[in-house]
């Protein structure tokens, strides 16, 4: 979860406490002492400790409520949650009456009297913060729904938007092209590599085609795609490119956004120049604080048209629904790297 509210909810938070505590703490202590015709100074001496009680039940209660929401998420640890809640808001509940009656036994002398009940204010207290408590997280789990359904379908329109420009730049004139160009020069040379490269041109379309319905998979997937990408484009290249794996293998379940590594291998051999004498070098690596490096020397091509740079952009919109890191762009006189976050780890691959 990015983030528990945004700015808004924060800000309606704090008009419904202060609202709240105006209403539970100064306008029904009077409209009660009205009505049971109590004198002024019981009515202000029932705001006054009404007000106090109320503003620390509603601030001690919220800041519980949201310190549960960290510790343990609704959507992962339901039972302890609500169980948590209730035993934390029962003990500070505890505290706060305590410590009322504690001062209302130094300020007034009839608050020890028989009128005054402690069980029976502690008891309607805990009640009333549970209520409001169970309110409040109804409203925040509807608001939280709502949210993820926006997210999904921002994400479903940022996924197909990057499988489209994927396949665009693979299926364009030029991608046939070269690829046909290639699949001449090796069918003269060699059939058997050929074949392979018919068979991995085919494992790569089919690959991104299955991917169109996934939010998420394997770093171990994103990586066997760039190696069938790579192997095509080194029929192509030889050996003026240079595609350099050294991820560990201990983060090959961790999950990435399907076809964002690739992306950024094209884009480097969409962008730059290879040739004898001027070879590209793609590395992808890791980095110490979970990130996925790609990086390669920079040599621009002079022919190219300039980028309007959909596909960097559209890898940082998904990246704002997968995860609270973003993604990152060093650029250097001779580097240009680009730096995924590793999201959570993808179960059964």
């Amino acid at each position: 979860m990015k983030e528990i509210k945004s700015k808004n909810e924060v800000f309606y938070d704090k008009v419904v406490m202060i609202g709240g505590i105006l209403i539970l703490g100064l306008v029904i202590p009077v409209i009660v002492g009205l009505i049971a015709n109590s004198p002024f100074v019981q009515i202000l001496t029932n705001m006054f400790f009404s007000t106090i009680s109320t503003a620390a039940l509603w601030l001690g209660c919220s800041y519980i409520i949201f310190k549960l929401w960290k510790i343990f998420p609704w959507e992962k640890h339901p039972l302890k949650h609500i169980v948590s809640e209730i035993i934390f808001i029962a003990l500070y509940n505890l505290l706060i009456v305590g410590m009322i009656f504690m001062i209302g036994a130094i300020v007034l002398t009839d608050v020890a009297s028989e009128k005054y009940f402690f069980f029976d204010i502690y008891t309607s207290c805990v009640i009333l913060s549970l209520v409001i408590s169970f309110i409040h997280e109804g409203v925040f789990l509807y608001i939280m729904w709502m949210k993820s359904e926006k997210r999904s379908q921002e994400l479903m329109k940022e996924s197909l938007l990057s499988q489209f420009e994927t396949l665009k730049n693979q299926v364009n004139p030029h991608f046939l092209f070269n690829s046909f160009n290639t699949l001449i020069t090796l069918i003269e040379e060699d059939k058997d590599t050929a074949v392979e490269y018919v068979q991995k041109l085919s494992d790569f379309f089919r690959t991104i085609l299955q991917l169109r319905d996934k939010s998420m998979i394997s770093l171990q997937e994103e990586l066997e795609l760039i190696k069938t990408y790579g192997f095509l484009q080194m029929k192509r290249y030889g050996d003026n490119l240079v595609l350099k794996n050294s991820i560990p293998s201990n983060v090959l379940s961790k999950g990435v956004a399907p076809l964002t590594l690739q992306m950024l291998v094209e884009n480097a051999i969409k962008h730059n120049v290879i040739a004898t004498g001027r070879p590209l070098n793609i590395e992808v690596s890791l980095t110490g604080n979970n990130y996925i490096l790609v990086k390669n020397n920079i040599q621009k091509r002079t022919d190219e048209e300039p980028s309007a740079g959909l596909g960097l952009q559209n890898i940082r919109n998904r990246y704002k629904f997968l995860s609270d890191k973003e993604v990152e762009i060093i650029i250097s006189s001779q580097y240009f790297s680009v730096a995924i976050p590793l999201l959570e780890e993808i179960e059964n691959k």
